[in-house]
């Protein structure tokens, strides 16, 4: 594996910060045009990559703790079978930012690779249409 733990052009990256803020951790996230990367451990490094394309979900949460020191937890639903069905990235500086940035770059990529999310959703044969209930990451405001 190359210096990059993540192939792209590297749109963000961030290491993982421990409760006050300090990033005195040995795991990091790496997010580029294609893929988005959690790198953790010292004596045994673990690297889990997941396409892009296949974040169904994205939820911000932030425990008191967290937002005193302004951090944010980001998970990440997937359709991966590496990493479980869910990508987690945690205590990490300017969350909403980080989001935002996170869901155009899936977007991006699902329009590059021609995928949308009503092929990760069931097949629409209840009563009433199809609904995948998926407003791409967006509140829509109760519409």
């Amino acid at each position: 594996m190359s210096n990059s733990m993540a192939d792209g052009d590297i749109i963000w990256a961030q290491r993982k910060r421990n409760w006050c803020r300090t990033p005195f951790t040995f795991t990091t996230y790496t997010l580029t045009n294609d893929e988005i990367a959690v790198k953790s451990g010292i004596l045994r490094e673990t690297y889990d990559v997941t396409k892009l394309f296949r974040v169904v979900d994205l939820t911000l949460t932030r425990t008191l703790l967290q937002r005193l020191f302004g951090l944010s937890t980001i998970t990440l639903e997937t359709r991966d079978q590496s990493s479980g069905g869910q990508l987690v990235l945690k205590n990490i500086v300017r969350g909403f930012d980080v989001r935002r940035v996170i869901q155009r770059a899936v977007d991006e990529s699902r329009n590059v690779n021609r995928v949308s999310a009503r092929e990760y959703m069931g097949d629409g044969s209840y009563e009433g249409g199809y609904d995948d209930g998926y407003n791409g990451g967006y509140d829509d405001g109760g519409r």
